[in-house]
């Protein structure tokens, strides 16, 4: 499902500092936020990866979407949750379109399905 900017950003602002993660990006970060119940379980970003974060490679990237469900560890407590992804461009604080990759997309239909992810939000 689609939200627009404005929602999204306004989202985003509640639970974290979006300079903060710009800052760790050249142009663009996408940043995931794990939701339930109004709490926040998990809050992540993309990142360079490496064996000890979850890629196989140490120059793969690690996409939001997945970093934030590690972050929540034991996949139970997905049940009901709600995933928000957004993409930030670096400087302007502008929403970008956000769309799941497809092994993403495949991971997330399985949280879904196993684990009762309840809702995934992109930003458009």
């Amino acid at each position: 499902m689609r939200i627009n900017s404005n929602q999204a950003l306004d989202i985003a602002s509640k639970f974290i500092s979006v300079e903060s993660v710009w800052a760790k990006h050249r142009t663009q970060a996408h940043i995931a936020i794990i939701l339930q119940r109004g709490k926040v379980l998990a809050v992540a970003s993309n990142s360079i990866g490496s064996r000890s974060k979850g890629a196989g490679y140490h120059t793969r990237t690690i996409h939001a979407e997945r970093a934030a469900i590690k972050k929540v560890g034991d996949t139970s407590k997905l049940n009901g949750a709600v995933l928000i992804v957004i993409r930030v461009m670096k400087g302007t604080g502008e929403i970008g379109n956000s769309e799941p990759c497809h092994s993403c997309k495949c991971h997330l239909e399985k949280c879904m399905k196993e684990y009762g992810l309840r809702q995934v939000y992109y930003s458009a």
